[in-house]
């Protein structure tokens, strides 16, 4: 999840080419933040000095070029018949992001008590956290301290089942529901695929994580 958008184009037209640009890089980071859903975001744009610049009496096409960093947002002002006119700025945001409520171990699923939501300047952080849907069940790759903020990278699918652990196999066919015991010989996460040694019978099979501790026959 960059920065980067594609910015509907804005022609340049009453105000002066420096206050359209700068206005238009802060639409364009507050429609990054819609899509990201971090919550009643603040943007603040450091304003760029003015300076001379040609005459473009159609208005200047103002386009995003790239978007990937809050410190080093880049956009071009286009006039048909000359030069592009590009201009680098910076911009800050604040918003109410995801962020840690309680201290989490390694590979703990989140669950919603685990987080809250905390105003936060997320300006150096592009892959900050605001929605539930987009924590809960995963889990830390390493350990959080109360108040930390939330972030894409730190993120991975919750481990399930571990290795070594007694499972439950569920096979299900035709509404008839058949359980064994069996133990896990990998690790996985909900969905993924795992071996599973069959207490009874001692077969191992290709097994699909269905939740903590279950599993059920995959299909070849």
């Amino acid at each position: 999840m960059g920065l980067g958008c594609a910015l509907a184009p804005l022609l340049a037209t009453a105000a002066t080419l420096e206050a359209q640009v700068q206005d238009a890089a802060r639409r364009a980071v507050l429609e990054l933040a819609d899509r990201e859903g971090w919550v009643a975001p603040d943007v603040q744009i450091t304003p760029v000095a003015p300076r001379a610049r040609p005459a473009c009496p159609a208005g200047w096409e103002i386009v995003a070029v790239d978007l990937r960093s809050l410190s080093r947002l880049r956009l071009s002002a286009r006039c048909a018949g000359q030069p592009a006119q590009d201009f680098v700025l910076r911009a800050s945001l604040n918003a109410e992001v995801l962020v840690a409520a309680r201290a989490v171990a390694a590979g703990q699923a989140l669950g919603e008590g685990d987080v809250e939501l905390q105003r936060r300047d997320i300006s150096q952080t592009s892959d900050a956290l605001a929605r539930l849907d987009d924590v809960l069940g995963q889990a830390p790759r390493s350990s959080l301290r109360p108040g930390q903020l939330l972030q894409k990278r730190q993120l991975l699918a919750a481990q399930l089942v571990r290795r070594g652990e007694r499972v439950r196999i569920v096979a299900r066919h035709e509404g008839i529901e058949v359980q064994a015991a069996g133990e896990a010989l990998d690790g996985g996460a909900q969905d993924a695929r795992i071996r599973v040694r069959n207490l009874s019978s001692g077969r191992i099979i290709q097994a699909r994580v269905l939740e903590a501790g279950v599993v059920e026959p995959a299909n070849p």
